[in-house]
């Protein structure tokens, strides 16, 4: 048994009953060895769950590196207005460059590794983003809602298929700087008055969760 939080975790089965019960009732065959022999046995099975817990600390400090890198390159490619598909050819390019670029370095083939880790497909692409997204509207709550003061910029326009269409911008301070942020494109379902800009502003803040 090894100690875990507040329990005493069976090494070989990570069961955490009764220390003698369940030696003698689960794990009967090996009770039954010498002394010896389950020293030996313990020992080994200690040392592979080691080696276990220290291939996940590993695995999961470099996809976290490549989780950052493959976040970077997203935001790259939403900024540019990019297909989905694009991560992939930008790894492409990156692996082909990478040969001739890093051959002088000491750590060459695990920066190629690591390039070849890094999640950039097309479906990853898109959940990066959509998690991009949601950040920021993250941000602009908590920014708007601490702002001490705000001004809301509305621009109205009207489409090729002749659909009214509201912008919502806002202009707020966070720390000394002045932050300027679309917050909603929404259609008008009804006329473009004044009335109807009012109400669906209002409308729009509230689905976001922005309050004043």
């Amino acid at each position: 048994m090894i100690s875990k939080g507040d329990k005493a975790v069976c090494v070989l089965c990570s069961g955490t009953s009764s220390v003698k019960w369940h030696f003698e009732t689960n794990h009967k065959s090996v009770s039954q060895k010498s002394k010896p022999e389950q020293k030996e046995l313990i020992a080994s099975v200690l040392k592979d769950r080691n080696k276990q817990s220290t291939s996940m600390t590993e695995y999961v400090r470099k996809n976290c590196h490549t989780s950052a890198a493959s976040y970077a390159a997203t935001y790259v490619i939403a900024r540019h207005s990019k297909p989905f598909q694009e991560g992939e050819f930008l790894k492409e390019v990156w692996l082909a460059c990478a040969s001739s670029l890093y051959d002088d370095f000491d750590n060459k083939d695990k920066i190629i590794r690591c390039i070849k880790d890094t999640p950039l497909s097309r479906n990853t692409v898109k959940e990066r983003i959509l998690k991009l997204a949601e950040n920021v509207t993250d941000q602009q709550k908590i920014n708007i809602s601490s702002a001490s003061f705000i001004s809301l910029c509305l621009d109205e326009s009207t489409d090729v298929a002749k659909s009214a269409r509201l912008a919502v911008f806002a202009q707020y301070y966070v720390g000394n700087v002045i932050e300027e942020e679309l917050i909603v494109i929404k259609s008008l379902l009804t006329t473009a008055k004044g009335t109807d800009i009012c109400t669906a502003v209002k409308n729009s803040l509230a689905e976001k969760e922005i309050y004043f």
